[in-house]
């Protein structure tokens, strides 16, 4: 599995107080663009977008949903404007319609995240929601450039840190179902990729401090959730970072049924189950979502997935049709059995009963 047509990151910022300094990078890169855009919501994000656009020449713009509409919109004034930078300025939602648009367009993308809270900053993947508002996972184009200011996610809230450090344990989780996915279908894997996800992984797993406020553990969580992402744009393919407990977080957004829920800390939840099913749950990985206060039992994301287990399991084979992963191995065993079983293994480790 080899993506021929990979873009990679010119420009790869990650310190403190840098949001200022993108004039600076693009000009030491010998990088000029005659029309840039740049692009953020109307709150937090456009106080940030402001310093960018005090600092180069460019025009603003203000996004409000991640929708098939906002994407519509977005391109058809970049190509009125002739548009040749997008530079995107906010969370997760905002930046998808970005790299959303800039592939359209064909035109490069510079990100500039104000939170970080999953694995998609650099993938080719974009986020949209359609006219009904549910969830599509559409191509987008990868930025040729990230500035991370790692003052600003600092200063996010607490719960986006915490996704984003518990969207990593579904790299292990993913790459397993990669692997079996080889045995017993012969799908190729990219080795780079797959190192690159599970070295990111294992890279916070046994990191000495897991508090989300240490700034050696962020940086080394934003550095991780960038590995993960160019790992999927080496690979082509979101595979290396989304496996068996991406199926089931999609089925359980498509019922609706944990909508407060923030992706990264709801896959890490998941990933603990998919982990047990794949006979690689170690004590390693349960002490690292135990101390990150991420439920060990996905169930505990809300009351109404209890009783949904056998609907949820049955709709996560239609979110990506020839996907195989390890739910594939217990087709016609009931699931809600396996699930309970689950509890029971954590039961028996004293590891379940706690309050999150």
């Amino acid at each position: 599995m080899y993506n021929s047509s990979v873009h990679l990151p010119t420009i790869f910022q990650i310190n403190e107080n840098i949001i200022s300094k993108i004039s600076f990078f693009l000009q030491r890169n010998n990088f000029c663009f005659n029309n840039i855009l740049v692009i953020s919501g109307n709150t937090s994000s456009f106080k940030y977008a402001e310093i960018i656009l005090g600092s180069l020449k460019a025009e603003s713009y203000i996004i409000k949903k991640n929708d098939v509409t906002s994407v519509e919109d977005l391109k058809e004034y970049c190509l009125s404007k002739g548009i040749d930078l997008l530079i995107g300025v906010g969370g997760g939602s905002i930046l998808d319609v970005v790299k959303r648009v800039s592939l359209l367009i064909e035109i490069d993308n510079l990100l500039v995240p104000t939170t970080i809270s999953n694995d998609g900053l650099v993938s080719p993947i974009s986020v949209i929601k359609d006219i009904n508002g549910k969830t599509l996972s559409l191509p987008g184009r990868a930025p040729f450039g990230v500035v991370v200011d790692v003052e600003i996610i600092k200063n996010a809230p607490a719960k986006f840190l915490q996704a984003a450090a518990g969207d990593i344990l579904s790299n292990i989780s993913a790459t397993n179902d990669w692997v079996l996915s080889a045995i017993k279908t012969g799908e190729q894997i990219n080795d780079l990729a797959y190192m690159l996800s599970r070295s990111a992984a294992f890279a916070l797993i046994h990191h000495e401090s897991k508090d989300i406020r240490n700034r050696n553990f962020l940086k080394q969580v934003i550095y991780c959730q960038m590995n993960s992402g160019l790992a999927m744009a080496l690979s082509g393919t979101s595979r290396p970072c989304s496996g068996s407990e991406h199926l089931i977080s999609h089925a359980i957004d498509y019922h609706s049924l944990s909508e407060k829920t923030l992706h990264g800390y709801q896959v890490g939840s998941i990933s603990i189950f998919c982990l047990y099913l794949q006979k690689k749950l170690d004590a390693k990985c349960l002490n690292y979502a135990h101390e990150l206060n991420i439920p060990l039992a996905f169930h505990q994301l809300d009351n109404k997935i209890l009783d949904q287990l056998l609907v949820i399991y049955e709709t996560s084979f239609k979110m990506r049709p020839g996907r195989f992963t390890v739910l594939d191995s217990f087709k016609g065993i009931s699931f809600v059995d396996l699930y309970n079983e689950f509890l029971f293994f954590l039961n028996r480790f004293r590891i379940y009963e706690t309050n999150y």
